[in-house]
């Protein structure tokens, strides 16, 4: 497999990922249906894994606490740490 095609079906891949229709799909990549719906086949546990995990918070993942960097810009009010 060279690098274009490669390519072509990581673009699949993510246009999968992304919800986009395996016609449009194919007819962006130019693969055939067939490697398009295997792909999809592939995928499609992340889609579903995503939309069960989609608008959960950290306490209801029972992930603990969460500390966010207000500051990712500013090195001066990181010096401390």
């Amino acid at each position: 497999m060279n690098n274009t095609t490669k390519q072509k079906y990581e673009l699949a891949e993510r246009m999968l990922k992304g919800k986009i229709p395996a016609e449009e799909v194919q007819m962006m990549t130019g693969l055939d249906m067939s490697v398009i719906k295997k792909i999809e086949e592939e995928v499609a546990p992340m889609v579903r894994d995503a939309k069960i995990l989609q608008g959960l918070d950290n306490k209801e993942l029972n992930i603990g606490e969460i500390l966010f960097d207000n500051n990712g810009t500013d090195e001066e009010a990181d010096k401390d740490y």
